[in-house]
């Protein structure tokens, strides 16, 4: 008969055993090496700091995480747009829209803020040319997009925060969005994410 300690002595155990050892002392297993403790949490970038990475979820129309080229991910929430919430109406097209857009692509993430949950809120880039700064010529504004295909408000809120030139941008794409019925305009009366929340707040 086996002891217990051979029966567990297998290729598949050791390695399973050394992922323990090794996450316990504060590491974890990654594709490009091993990560420190804090790299394998998640991870806050500074305000104004531009780094890229792939997109590994999307949990709503302005929530997505993104794992980083040094393998720490990050939660982030779409400055100065608001998607319909998952249970509104649009809310699931919304997300939809985002993740066929960004889903396991690489993006770049310019950091403006964060919340009051600790996520970054940030503007997401589609990354489509190589070039020596933070930001290229070719990025697309990706919240921007949102907007102007009708799978967001423009959050109005923080309008303050932008540039002039992006408020005027922002504003036009929501204005013609809503003159093409585009997304949530084809609907009769969309209901706003922040008055929705509000409203559920006091209900539950």
């Amino acid at each position: 008969m086996k002891s217990p300690l051979k029966q567990f002595a297998t290729p598949a155990n050791a390695a399973k055993l050394i992922a323990i050892v090794l996450a316990l002392a504060g590491y974890s297993i990654s594709p490009i090496g091993p990560l420190s403790g804090a790299q394998a949490q998640r991870e806050q970038a500074d305000k104004g700091t531009v780094y890229e990475g792939r997109v590994v979820r999307v949990a709503d129309g302005d929530t997505l995480s993104v794992v980083d080229t040094h393998g720490a991910q990050h939660k982030i929430r779409l400055f100065a747009v608001d998607a319909p919430e998952l249970k509104q109406a649009h809310g699931i097209q919304s997300q939809g829209w985002l993740a066929d857009q960004v889903l396991n692509e690489t993006v770049k993430v310019k950091v403006m803020d964060r919340d009051r949950y600790g996520r970054e809120v940030g503007t997401l880039f589609k990354v489509t040319e190589p070039c020596d700064n933070p930001l290229c010529p070719g990025d697309i504004d990706l919240n921007l997009q949102l907007v102007q295909e009708g799978h967001a408000w423009w959050y109005r809120d923080y309008a303050k925060h932008q540039t002039r030139e992006d408020r005027q941008r922002y504003n036009r794409a929501e204005d013609d969005a809503r003159e093409q019925h585009l997304g949530l305009w084809a609907r009769p009366n969309p209901q706003e994410p922040w008055t929705w929340r509000a409203e559920h707040r006091r209900t539950d």
